[in-house]
């Protein structure tokens, strides 16, 4: 007698259950899947139809990180907008994992003076993430900018902004002062014949 019992609660549990599950699912629409319901990571808003604002001798352009990401983003985390370019750090490595530019003939021209300028820490980044001019010191590897500083003489922020560590990867020496240096006028030169010229750059690591 008790084990029909207990079956019979069992049973009348069970289809309690399944009458509470259909009409629930009753109530449910398309939109109102899983993936509606997951987190939108939220990313710079960029209005890709906007033009680029023309550079004004003498003015900072707040619009030339923002017109570099007007296609997207590689990824979306640990962003660094800049003056004159957008980054994603690499806090393993402390390096950039990729930076972005956009480049055009004014941005090219202006009296920036890179003597004027000195590699610095990203005060924005961990102190445990940080990467220091120490960690060059005598390691053999040169401080190689992915956005350069040339690409920037339209402000001298512009151009100062390039020498966050933040923006510096570790490069051969003779890499960094003859192909990528060839490969960063390549880039330059583009913006004789584009209006304007986006450049993303990151770094390759090879065993």
């Amino acid at each position: 007698m008790q084990r029909w019992l207990i079956s019979g609660v069992s049973l009348a549990a069970g289809a309690g259950v399944a009458v509470a599950l259909s009409g629930a699912s009753s109530r449910l629409h398309p939109e109102d899947g899983v993936l509606h319901r997951v987190p939108v990571i939220p990313i710079p808003s960029v209005n890709a139809a906007s033009d680029v604002v023309p550079y004004q001798h003498g003015q900072l352009s707040p619009s030339k990180s923002t017109a570099a990401v007007k296609y997207g983003l590689p990824s979306v985390s640990h962003i660094r907008s800049r003056e004159s370019y957008v980054a994603c750090y690499d806090a393993r490595n402390r390096t950039p994992a990729w930076v972005l530019e956009q480049l055009s003939a004014d941005a090219l021209s202006g009296t920036s003076d890179r003597k004027l300028c000195e590699f610095k820490e990203d005060d924005s980044v961990h102190v445990y993430h940080r990467a220091t001019n120490c960690d060059y010191r005598g390691s053999g590897f040169d401080r190689g900018h992915l956005a350069a500083a040339a690409n920037h003489k339209w402000s001298q922020k512009a151009m100062d902004d390039t020498f966050y560590l933040s923006n510096v990867a570790p490069q051969n020496p003779h890499l960094n002062q003859n192909a990528w240096n060839n490969l960063e006028k390549y880039c330059r030169s583009l913006t004789k014949h584009y209006e304007n010229v986006y450049v993303c750059s990151g770094p390759l690591y090879l065993p």
